[in-house]
């Protein structure tokens, strides 16, 4: 029988862990992802040192990024592990803090594990992604989620938190509403170094984003397409364009699309 062993450092400090040292061919850290006949067992521990076991098949990974992959555990939580080459771990203050904050537009975060005191992986709900475009959806969608997710960055801003991680990847578009779901590089400040504008700019990057992946998608052209004497890019800039305001981005928002049903009018409209 053949064993696929993947070494990873997932465990506080005071556990004793078996010598590893013969698997001459991976580095060895702590804790044994095990993959045998499909199946990939977990083991991981809290920081009061109760341990977790997690028996997943390798279809149970469904999503990643360029610091964390994602389980699917049960219908409706995932565990989140982060590389081994990740450095930047969210830390515990900044983990309680947003649990605690319960903001609607950020996913539910459960329980951390740790490495020696740092956050390694951790449960959060599990989010199904809409099949719709987000260009086809009701345009209330844009900016019902648009106002909704500001006040939450205007939550996060007050706290002195920075969303430095936010965009378009990291905001799953739901059937019914759209969700932030990576905090692990967020910073907690110490003073107020112009977070707001900082927060609702990325924002407002992020839909632009979510705009032209949906555009480019369906077969839109960047190029050559134009909407009025402005490039697809230029207009979706135009769109999300945040200088300036001093009032909250969907108004804004709202008055650029006033009498159209989906965004998708406004990129199908003749000029």
């Amino acid at each position: 029988n053949h064993m696929l062993f993947s070494i990873v450092k997932c465990c506080t400090s005071n556990k004793n862990f078996p010598d590893y040292s013969f698997l001459t061919s991976v580095r060895v850290y702590g804790i044994v992802y095990v993959v045998l006949k499909g199946e990939l067992f977990m083991d991981f521990y809290d920081k009061d040192g109760k341990t977790y076991t997690f028996n997943i098949t390798e279809d149970d990974y469904f999503d990643q990024g360029t610091q964390a992959k994602i389980y699917k555990i049960n219908d409706k939580e995932c565990l989140k592990v982060m590389n081994s080459y990740h450095s930047n771990y969210i830390s515990e203050e900044l983990f309680n803090e947003l649990k605690s904050l319960s903001l609607n537009g950020l996913v539910k975060l459960g329980v951390p594990f740790y490495i020696d005191g740092k956050i390694k992986a951790y449960t959060m709900d599990y989010l199904e992604k809409s099949t719709k475009s987000i260009l086809d959806m009701p345009t209330e969608y844009t900016l019902d989620n648009l106002n909704s997710l500001y006040k939450d960055i205007l939550i996060l801003a007050k706290n002195l938190i920075m969303a430095i991680d936010l965009y378009h990847r990291n905001i799953i578009i739901g059937d019914s509403k759209m969700t932030i779901i990576d905090f692990d590089v967020y910073k907690k400040l110490s003073f107020d170094n112009n977070i707001l504008w900082h927060n609702t700019n990325n924002l407002l990057y992020a839909f632009k984003r979510h705009y032209a992946a949906s555009l480019k998608s369906s077969g839109i052209d960047f190029n050559t397409k134009k909407i009025g004497n402005m490039s697809v890019d230029d207009y979706l800039g135009y769109l999300f364009d945040y200088t300036g305001y001093k009032e909250e981005p969907s108004l804004v928002l709202e008055r650029k699309l006033i009498g159209t049903r989906t965004p998708r009018e406004l990129f199908d409209r003749k000029w």
